[in-house]
C-alpha cells in the first residue's frame, strides 16, 4: 500500500528534498523549491524573480529569435571564417547580435551574460549533434546520424521531458526536475541554429 504524501508545504519537505539532492544526486550548488504538487517538484538555482527578468530581457532582443535574421547573420559570419566550424560561425553571430541589441537598448553587460549563457548551452548541443564538425568553407549536407542525434535529443526522455529540462529522479513519489526559465527560448535557438548551420530545416522529433 502506498503511503500518503506528507504535506508538501511543510518546511521540512523542502529541506528533505534539498538534502536528497545533495546526498543522492551530488547537487552541491544551492537550490530552492519553486513549485510542488502531487506529481512533480520543481527546483531552481536562480533567485526569485529571475525568470521574469530574463523574459523581459529576451523581449528586448527579438533579432535572436527571428530565423531569417539568424540565418543571414550566420551566413555573413561563415563567409568571414571559411576555415572555422559552422557552429562557431553561428555562435559568433549570435554573440554579436546580442551585443548590438544590448547597445541599442542600453542593457548592462551583466544582464546580457544571462542570455549568453543560454546561447553557449545551445552551442554545446549543436557541437554534440553535428559531430562531423562541418567547416564554413566546405559544402555540407547533414549526415543521417547527425539528424538522428538531433531527433534523439528532442525526444521525450523517460520522465517526459527533453534535453533542456533536467530530471533528477523521484523523491517522495514526485518527479524532481530542474526549473530552467529559458528552456522554451533555448529550443527555438536550437532549431534556428540547426537551420542556420546546416541550411536545412530542423528535424522533427
Amino acid at each position: 500500500m502506498t503511503e500518503p504524501h506528507p504535506d508538501a508545504t511543510a518546511p521540512d519537505f523542502e529541506q528533505g528534498l534539498l538534502e536528497w539532492l545533495r546526498a543522492s544526486r551530488g547537487i552541491e550548488e544551492s537550490r530552492r523549491l519553486v513549485r510542488v504538487d502531487e506529481t512533480e517538484a520543481l527546483v531552481s538555482k536562480f533567485e526569485p524573480g529571475f525568470a521574469a527578468r530574463l523574459h523581459e530581457l529576451l523581449r528586448l532582443v527579438p533579432d535572436l529569435f527571428d530565423e531569417v535574421t539568424v540565418v543571414a547573420n550566420t551566413e555573413r559570419a561563415m563567409a568571414s571564417m571559411p576555415e572555422e566550424p559552422r557552429v562557431t560561425a553561428w555562435h559568433t553571430a549570435m554573440h554579436e547580435a546580442l551585443a548590438a541589441a544590448g547597445e541599442r537598448h542600453s542593457v548592462a553587460d551583466l544582464r546580457l551574460a544571462e542570455v549568453r549563457t543560454g546561447v553557449d548551452s545551445v552551442r554545446a548541443v549543436l557541437d554534440a549533434v553535428l559531430w562531423s564538425e562541418p567547416l564554413c568553407g566546405d559544402e555540407y549536407t547533414p549526415e543521417s546520424g547527425e539528424i538522428e542525434a538531433y531527433r534523439e535529443g528532442l525526444e521525450a526522455l523517460e520522465d517526459g521531458r527533453d534535453i533542456f529540462t533536467r530530471y533528477y529522479g523521484m523523491y517522495d513519489g514526485r518527479a524532481v526536475r530542474n526549473h530552467c526559465p529559458g528552456a522554451a527560448f533555448a529550443r527555438v535557438l536550437l532549431a534556428q541554429g540547426w537551420r542556420a548551420v546546416t541550411g536545412t530545416p530542423a528535424p522533427e522529433a
